[in-house]
């Protein structure tokens, strides 16, 4: 039994470390299409992403603030996403990857006499892609994504999930410092 344990041990200490890649991407970039009426919003935010050296399978946390997202006589309204994605990445200096994920859409519209207001947090789906070149300790990432809020049709007591009607992509870039 000892040898056996012995054996274990020294084979789980001869095994090669577990080698990940962990990307932090301050970004800014626009929000466009969907609901912005066609009309670019700045946004800004960042990404920190989890991916294997050798696998092709990672995970991301993408945040985003879109200031003034609502056209017309609005004084404070924005769109803030925070989505965790899986994320299909490649090998290399460029890492070229796909991403899809579920998370928060939380959008506020005020009007000028205070009298319209409304406060969102809505389940939301992001999906898009990229690439990430960092050949150093220091890069840059640039990606677009789609996002859309999920409804529930049928309050009902179940959970059903559908499309809702608010929706927009966005564009960013920014500097990656790789960990």
């Amino acid at each position: 039994m000892r040898l056996r344990t012995g054996l274990l041990l020294m084979a789980l200490g001869a095994a090669a470390p577990l080698q990940a890649q962990v990307y932090l991407a301050p970004n800014a970039g626009l929000a466009f299409g969907g609901d912005t009426n066609d009309d670019a919003k700045v946004s800004y935010g960042g990404t920190l992403t989890f991916a294997g050296e050798s696998h092709m399978l990672g995970f991301a946390v993408d945040y985003a603030y879109t200031p003034d997202f609502f056209a017309g006589n609005l004084t404070d309204n924005n769109v803030n996403t925070l989505m965790g994605n899986l994320v299909l990445i490649s090998h290399g200096r460029t890492r070229l990857y796909g991403s899809i994920g579920l998370g928060l859409m939380k959008t506020r519209v005020r009007d000028v006499n205070q009298f319209f207001n409304v406060d969102s947090n809505e389940l939301g789906l992001g999906a898009g892609g990229g690439l990430i070149f960092a050949p150093g300790r220091f890069g840059f990432q640039a990606d677009v994504r789609y996002f859309q809020n999920l409804t529930d049709p049928e309050p009902d007591n179940e959970f059903d999930v559908d499309l809702g009607s608010f929706s927009f992509w966005r564009a960013s870039g920014g500097l990656v410092i790789r960990f």
